[in-house]
């Protein structure tokens, strides 16, 4: 007989404060782990001031302690008896240190038992259910089938759970699968309508094809038989066996993209709402250490923006540990992928451990060849095990930006090369249309790589970044308010850190710096812990906020419109977004075809209106088949301003060189450049010249491949045959050209001045080809001269000062390179001849 035991049953239990801190006192911890640290009482102690709040998000950094602080949140609501607690996390890992953190400390824990069943110790709320987000958020869900009551939910990593949510309720579907072929039978002709050449480069599967979104009036008018066509295929276990459940009384506010793959129907937010143990819990708590953009977690978790506004956020968040972050390519641009491949290789081989972040498959191959190992997502577990071991590994993680821990000597050195692609066809799609969706998500995926390797305030780690559009991106200062505090900071160390150093051997130079990190150097350790001291604290921006209160407008009027109050969710669109904030065309154009969705079901004529305003407003908004809206571009403006208003955007010079590289190295007749490359180049062009430029087949799936307006009001109509390698210009050439002159005609009037140029190698006509008398030709030869100028211009620029030249020097610049109006015609475009003889 245990006599202690028999004390125990024999006394009259003891009523427990339920105040955290306190609470930690009275559990059996492990052997040096009996004490909170500073950081992680301060958020206790905020917490239970306002422990009556429904949702909390909380920001604590990676390695901060905010899975303990969690817990004791969840363990502390259970004590006061508000129900069961449940901890959510994205994956099994996680859900292992989770685990592991929770026996530490002596807080009582359990997991989903065998046969699917909870565990007692759950629903009698005396012990804190650690469970999957995927196990909650499915349409078969044990939750709804037990018709479980949550009293409190942590979220962890709550932008991995947001993904795993939007990824639960969308559908993806193959072209080769029958359901993709019978959807797209019934949307062929309205597809066809809205860009005819991209929607059959699509079926072709070209990976350079915008995606394209089935008009909302073909899919409302079709949703009875959509409902029953994806009803038939709800026990296919690769696209619906986990999903159908949850989108079927939800299909009116979905919307069906169209891809180089396939198809996806994704919901134009994500239906929370039919996830009831999580909507309605009484107490729902988010983490995160990077989601500094948290908009989304209004529209698509139903989060209070009050939440958000007031989140929970340490006074002191510096504790991260090291970061120096290296981009050798900005720092010296004749730096060659290969010296930075070589130099990982060199990493690995003196037994330091090296893990690549790479966006795709395709940028794995010369990893694979310098004998890395390309780590699939099914072995990424038991690889990060080996890890733990191995010294002197190289390892690549494709397109997985999340959910690995790499503390410690498992990764010193980390490599992120390539710009992040979106997975998503809806992301995509909204890519070309809102550009702050582009920036803050992919600031967001590089920020998640970013933190792979510092997993707590003692971590240490070298990152180099390498990719010109990676450059590109964190190299543009409009972007680096979309990346924490912090790790702006440490952006703006890594890639300043170098300016003024000797270039002579610049390979030597990024290994030295890199060195004194990955051996700790003191003078290394006391300038970093010096700069982040000068962090500034996180606070609610304008932007941020004007965000934020759009986002709850936005949820409010979905809301409405899934009651069916369909003009009251487009009168909140238009009455409380459009007429209250200073929009961008953009964003204007966006809201008045959110505007026009909702109010379909309700008022069909007033809902063209609207979709007429939203394509006449902006590019690349659907095409009303009630009427058809171009929006027109002009010259007239100051070239030079325009010129230097580009120039302005980029943060340093090296910034804008590693851009104009870019664009020059696709501005080539090359069959092997994708034609939408070199389009785009020769767009982005136009606009460096200080022209307005357009892409209308592109934007509007008609006219020309390029248009150029030029500051003296003289249009150049440009059709790009880039890929072309015939001899002389052909018949069909010129007949796709004179098209899109009667397209510019008719857009513009016959009174517009326009050139209609042919880009192409050769300059010479076939003899059955009858060009207009103004149509004129780029050449080899002439598109070599004007890449040969634009260096020579952009140089010029260089020398001025990105930031600092004047448009008197910009103008001298633009005429000495003949890039005014008249003088780019007069340089650059050649009349069109015949074959002599």
């Amino acid at each position: 007989m245990n006599i202690f035991k028999k004390k125990l049953e024999d006394s009259t239990p003891k009523e427990l404060n339920f105040e955290p801190i306190e609470l930690f006192q009275t559990l059996f911890h492990k052997e040096g782990y009996a004490y909170l640290r500073g950081i992680q009482e301060e958020v206790l102690n905020s917490w239970h001031k306002d422990r009556n709040q429904r949702d909390v998000l909380c920001k604590m950094n990676t390695g901060s302690g905010k899975t303990l602080v969690s817990l004791l949140m969840l363990y502390s609501k259970m004590v006061e008896g508000v129900g069961t607690s449940l901890y959510l996390c994205p994956d099994k890992q996680l859900l292992e240190q989770t685990r592991k953190q929770a026996l530490l400390y002596g807080i009582p824990i359990c997991e989903i038992e065998e046969g699917n069943q909870f565990p007692n110790d759950f629903l009698n709320s005396k012990s804190i259910l650690l469970c999957t987000f995927q196990k909650m958020f499915n349409s078969r869900s044990i939750f709804e089938r037990d018709n479980i009551e949550v009293g409190s939910i942590v979220l962890d990593d709550a932008h991995v759970c947001l993904d795993i949510a939007r990824t639960a309720t969308t559908i993806q579907i193959p072209f080769k699968h029958k359901l993709s072929d019978r959807i797209l039978n019934l949307f062929d002709n309205d597809l066809k309508y809205q860009a005819p050449g991209t929607y059959q480069n699509l079926l072709k599967n070209d990976p350079y094809a915008k995606i394209m979104k089935v008009p909302y009036w073909s899919w409302l008018s079709r949703s009875q038989e959509l409902l029953e066509l994806i009803g038939e295929y709800d026990d296919d276990k690769e696209i619906l066996f986990f999903k159908w459940g949850l989108i079927a009384d939800d299909l009116k506010s979905y919307d069906c993209f169209v891809g180089p793959n396939g198809l996806e129907i994704a919901p134009t937010y994500v239906p929370f709402h039919n996830v009831r143990a999580f909507n309605e819990a009484k107490h729902r708590y988010i983490l995160s250490a990077t989601f500094e953009d948290q908009i989304d977690l209004v529209k698509d978790l139903g989060i209070s923006k009050e939440s958000i506004e007031n989140a929970l956020i340490p006074k002191d968040r510096k504790d991260v540990g090291q970061r120096l972050i290296l981009a050798p390519n900005r720092f010296d641009s004749n730096i060659k992928e290969e010296n930075i491949l070589l130099m990982a290789k060199e990493y690995a081989n003196s037994g330091i451990n090296v893990v690549v972040m790479i966006p795709s498959r395709n940028r794995a191959k010369k990893w694979k060849d310098i004998g890395a190992t390309i780590i699939e997502n099914e072995q990424i577990n038991e690889s990060i095990e080996e890890l733990k071991s191995k010294k002197g590994g190289l390892y690549v993680l494709m397109n997985r930006y999340d959910g690995v821990d790499l503390n410690g000597d498992m990764c010193r050195v980390l490599i992120l090369d390539g710009y992040p692609s979106f997975a998503s066809y809806k992301q995509s799609y909204s890519e070309l249309r809102l550009e702050s969706v582009k920036s803050s998500l992919k600031a967001q995926i590089i920020e998640q790589g970013l933190g792979r390797a510092v997993r707590s305030g003692s971590d240490y780690c070298t990152v180099f970044l390498m990719g010109k559009k990676l450059l590109q991106f964190v190299g543009n200062k409009s972007n680096l308010k979309y990346f924490t505090p912090v790790t702006r900071k440490q952006l703006n160390l890594g890639l300043t850190i170098l300016e003024g150093e000797s270039k002579e051997d610049s390979i030597k130079t990024i290994k030295d710096t890199a060195y004194l990190c990955l051996t700790q150097d003191q003078d290394w350790r006391k300038y970093h812990s010096e700069i982040l001291s000068q962090t500034e604290a996180d606070i609610s921006d304008d932007r941020l906020i004007k965000n934020l209160e759009i986002a709850k407008i936005e949820s409010d009027a979905i809301s409405k419109y899934r009651s069916r109050d369909f003009q009251g969710a487009s009168s909140m669109i238009m009455n409380d977004i459009v007429d209250a904030y200073s929009l961008t065309s953009k964003q204007r154009g966006y809201y008045f075809e959110l505007a026009a969705q909702l109010l379909y079901q309700g008022n069909t004529v007033k809902s063209n209106d609207l979709q007429l305003k939203a394509s006449s407003t902006t590019s690349h908004m659907l095409q009303s088949i009630n009427g058809y809206n171009y929006t027109k571009i002009s010259g007239g403006e100051e070239q030079a301003t325009q010129v230097l208003n580009f120039v302005k955007q980029f943060d340093t010079a090296q910034d804008f060189k590693i851009y104009f590289e870019d664009i020059l190295d696709d501005l080539q007749f090359n069959p092997d450049i994708h034609h939408s490359k070199f389009e785009f180049s020769l767009a982005e062009v136009g606009r460096l010249l200080g022209f307005h430029a357009q892409e209308p087949e592109k934007e509007f799936g008609n006219g020309p491949d390029v248009l150029w307006a030029m500051t003296d009001n003289h249009f150049l109509v440009l059709e790009a045959k880039s890929r072309a390698i015939h001899s002389e210009i052909t018949r069909d050439n010129i007949g796709q050209l004179l098209q899109s002159g009667e397209w510019f005609k008719k857009a513009y009037g016959n009174a517009a001045n326009y050139n209609l140029v042919t880009l192409q190698s050769p300059s010479i006509k076939g003899w059955n080809v009858n060009p207009s008398e103004n149509t004129r030709v780029i050449d080899e030869k002439s598109l070599l001269l004007v890449k040969d100028n634009l260096r020579q211009f952009a140089e010029g620029i260089i020398n001025f000062g990105c930031a600092s030249a004047t448009n008197k020097e910009i103008v001298k610049l633009l005429g000495i390179h003949g890039f005014t109006s008249s003088g780019f015609r007069k340089k650059f475009l050649k009349s069109i001849t015949a074959k002599k003889g």
